[in-house]
């Protein structure tokens, strides 16, 4: 008996640690985001610089992110609701945007590091190559990609009795288990 109630110990103490990490990260999250939104949009110096557009995009990103996945994570550890598993709305919708927008952030990070190598590098037509406009072409360009690659997302998910918000397509299942994550998530 003492076991169960030690286990139930960690368990509530694991979930109250959850839940104020998760306030903390959201609000200093947010908090930086938009300080990075500010400084990099208002300071003249930055006006017209890719690598800033990138700072700038990827902060707008994340803190897309992070008011999706963070509230939703306070609310299933802290009270217990999770609306992935009671409302079909939602259970297509948080898989189709956690994944797009992470996509789309780490496509971002990869153009501001090759648009840092282009607009630091000795040679001149190499450093031509990195233009504003080519860094918002890229974005829009991935963005799009991936919300069209999401979409399957909102066709497969489904709320089952037995396993709560999954995919209800084992071909998608085996796409996203075995090419989706571990390629083009991991590398």
């Amino acid at each position: 008996m003492s076991s169960l109630s030690t286990a139930q110990l960690i368990l509530n103490a694991s979930r109250q640690y959850t839940v104020y990490v998760s306030f903390i990260i959201l609000f200093s999250g947010v908090f930086g985001h938009i300080a990075n939104i500010f400084v990099f949009a208002r300071l003249t110096i930055f006006r017209g610089n890719p690598s800033a557009f990138y700072l700038i995009a990827e902060s707008i990103i994340d803190l897309l992110e992070l008011m999706i996945a963070f509230p939703s994570s306070i609310a299933i550890n802290g009270f217990g609701n999770d609306l992935s598993q009671t409302s079909i709305l939602w259970c297509k919708l948080k898989p189709f945007l956690t994944q797009s927008i992470t996509v789309i952030s780490l496509n971002i990070v990869c153009f501001a590091a090759i648009d840092q190598y282009l607009s630091t590098s000795c040679h001149p037509f190499l450093r031509q190559i990195s233009t504003i406009k080519l860094a918002k072409t890229l974005t829009t360009i991935a963005s799009i990609f991936w919300i069209l690659h999401g979409i399957l997302l909102l066709f497969f998910f489904e709320i089952q009795s037995k396993r709560g918000c999954t995919v209800s397509s084992d071909n998608f299942r085996n796409y996203i288990t075995y090419f989706y994550y571990p390629i083009l998530i991991e590398t």
